[in-house]
């Protein structure tokens, strides 16, 4: 065979395990072959993704943050923090209880699976707008993301 058709023929094979439009739900028609499935196997999602953040308000006081965590996927409870437009931290007082893991990165951890729902009182976010959310999480045993910092306003 020519080196030339003997690449495209690779390429080929090779592209859709390489495609990032690609979903993981998509069967993977060589993952019983051991060919390409440690690089689907190792594939996470981007932190917007996993690790979905929205705020609400909740009866007439109350700010929530929520994150839906995709599954296989936790955020730590230690590097969940609040800073006021001045970088002041904002005290969380009311966090829900966590699973408690062997991470590989920090030892034994407090973290949060499915959805993590943290009530503030809006007495406790007023005049400090813009404030700031940052958290971290990680892939289970894959792969733990940089802080992630979002900028918010007060509502």
């Amino acid at each position: 065979m020519k080196p030339a058709l003997l690449r495209l023929l690779i390429f080929t094979l090779l592209l859709p395990l390489h495609s990032a439009s690609q979903p993981d739900s998509i069967d993977n028609p060589f993952k019983n072959t051991g060919i390409g499935t440690s690089l689907i196997n190792s594939r996470v999602m981007p932190a917007d993704q996993a690790f979905i953040f929205s705020t609400f308000i909740e009866a007439p006081n109350t700010v929530v943050l929520l994150w839906e965590i995709a599954d296989g996927y936790y955020l730590y409870r230690k590097s969940i923090a609040l800073k006021d437009a001045e970088g002041e931290l904002i005290a969380i007082t009311d966090y829900p209880e966590g699973e408690t893991v062997t991470d590989e990165f920090f030892g034994e951890s407090e973290v949060y699976l499915s959805r993590l729902l943290l009530h503030l009182p809006q007495k406790k976010l007023s005049g400090t707008s813009p404030f700031s959310i940052y958290y971290q999480g990680c892939a289970k045993d894959r792969y733990c993301y940089p802080m992630q910092i979002k900028e918010l306003k007060t509502p």
